[in-house]
């Protein structure tokens, strides 16, 4: 399972539009406990597509953004019960 996911996320953050890549991350932090591979991602975003200056001089935005969701997923799962 987590093979799998992080083959299809490592292919939407590079061939698909952003948004897929964040309900691929998303669903991944649900899906896997400690799924930390999504902050890697982020790190890897930001250092192909990232550009100098950032979203309003936020350099490192995608890697804010991967901590948020795998902050959020997480609390998430624990509390819900499968």
């Amino acid at each position: 399972m987590r093979l799998a996911l992080n083959i299809a996320l490592a292919v939407s953050l590079l061939f698909l539009p952003w948004w897929t890549g964040a309900i691929v991350a998303l669903s991944a932090c649900f899906l896997v406990p400690n799924f930390y591979e999504v902050i890697v991602y982020g790190i890897l975003v930001d250092a192909l597509y990232a550009s100098r200056f950032g979203e309003g001089g936020w350099a490192h935005i995608a890697t804010i953004y991967a901590v948020a969701v795998f902050l959020i997923g997480s609390s998430v799962r624990t509390r819900l019960a499968w």
